[in-house]
């Protein structure tokens, strides 16, 4: 029964918060707003991944895995293309792998 309690409240909460935002600022966000949150999911996404591809054993270890990261980081700035980011990572982390590095 508590966790009903718990997933009613975080239902509450997120709920409440969506609906105050709408009210306060009526149904469309101002321009600064809308430009700040595009940048949002490519922050947060940098947030979950750059720990856990640069400090895998909780220390920073200059190794394939960080310069896959590196390489992946590269082609996603120059392409922006989620499946390239992905191939040249995934490529450069093997071959690395391959060469012994």
């Amino acid at each position: 029964m508590s966790k009903l309690w718990v997933f009613l409240g975080m239902a509450a909460v997120t709920y409440s918060t969506r609906v105050t935002m709408i009210v306060l600022l009526g149904r469309e966000l101002p321009p600064l707003v809308q430009r700040w949150l595009r940048y949002m999911p490519a922050a947060v996404l940098s947030a979950l991944i750059a720990p856990a591809a640069l400090m895998a054993q909780g220390r920073l270890e200059w190794d394939r895995q960080i310069l896959a990261f590196a390489v992946g980081a590269a082609v996603a700035w120059r392409t922006r293309n989620v499946l390239a980011t992905i191939v040249a990572g995934m490529a450069a982390f093997y071959l690395m792998g391959a060469l012994g590095l």
